[in-house]
């Protein structure tokens, strides 16, 4: 069994080709800039998209567990409803009944063989583009028992294969998926461990030694090793990129290093998660910012993977 919160077959980013993007539930870390918050923790979230809800009342009225009040808005003639997660089982069955989708739970459990049939139907696709499937998130390696089943089911069938995870997971368990890929991302966040630990909640000590090992893997392997940072102005820019560059230089192979800017798309997620977000007020980086953290790994002899 393997818990996805989405599922995307014409992944164009994710890797090589047109990919189908399995996005795992889970993830050890807590990036305050993190762009996809229902992927954090394993458990789903039942959540009320308020602007498609018609009042009903349907919902309430289905719900076993009586989750789900209505409560009159101030000002307003339709009911609104009052979701109470701690008796919630999100056995989706005010989803069945809430027609204009207001409803939603993010994170479906599958088995195996079906994520498998879900993969195989694109094949034909795979082989036109290069492409293949891809593990996201979250961070596939929370789950990383169900995701090396799937990583063998695809190299036993010849489906190319992509992995993009913080690093952050046992080093024995990294091991096995090393052995298993085709290529990996790896999503770097800081090189100084204090503020890693600040800024995700954890140290990155794991990582960089699971960074060392993927390099050494891979390389004799004879497969992907992509690095990707999200550039955050005033967080991880300047000496961090230099300090980054520094490691990644001394590494026995990186095919390439890959800089995201930080957008602040994903925070209405956070209201619909009754979540806080931590950075309302950061504005992306400016193209310049971008191009100077380039320079700056091409002036230690690495490649710009995009």
């Amino acid at each position: 069994m393997i818990r996805a919160w989405k599922i995307d077959y014409s992944a164009m980013h994710d890797g090589p080709g047109i990919r189908t993007s399995l996005y795992l539930k889970g993830c050890s870390l807590r990036c305050i800039w993190c762009s996809n918050p229902e992927g954090q923790a394993f458990e789903p979230h039942l959540v009320f998209l308020h602007s498609r809800c018609i009042g009903c009342g349907l919902c309430a009225e289905r719900c076993p567990v009586h989750a789900i009040e209505f409560e009159k808005e101030s000002g307003s003639q339709t009911p609104r409803i009052k979701m109470i997660p701690s008796l919630c089982h999100r056995c989706g069955e005010c989803l069945s009944v809430c027609s204009p989708q207001a409803l939603e739970i993010w994170g479906t459990d599958y088995a195996l063989p079906e994520i498998m049939t879900m993969v195989e139907k694109n094949r034909a696709i795979y082989r036109r583009s290069g492409g293949g499937m891809t593990l996201t998130g979250g961070d596939p390696l929370f789950q990383w028992e169900s995701s090396l089943e799937l990583l063998e089911q695809c190299r036993k069938r010849g489906i190319h294969t992509v992995v993009e995870t913080s690093a952050y997971t046992d080093e024995e368990a990294f091991e096995r998926i090393l052995r298993e890929i085709d290529w990996l991302f790896i999503d770097l966040k800081h090189m100084d461990p204090e503020e890693h630990l600040r800024l995700t909640g954890r140290r990155n000590d794991l990582i960089l030694r699971n960074v060392k090992r993927a390099s050494s893997v891979l390389k004799k392997r004879n497969r992907e090793l992509v690095i990707r940072m999200v550039v955050i102005p005033g967080i991880n820019d300047g000496d961090n990129i230099q300090e980054a560059a520094e490691f990644l230089s001394s590494l026995p192979y990186v095919k390439g290093v890959e800089f995201l800017p930080y957008h602040d798309y994903g925070i209405a997620k956070y209201g619909l998660l009754n979540r806080p977000y931590s950075l309302p007020d950061l504005k992306p980086p400016s193209e310049g910012l971008i191009e100077s953290c380039r320079k700056a790994i091409s002036a230690f002899g690495l490649n710009r993977a995009r």
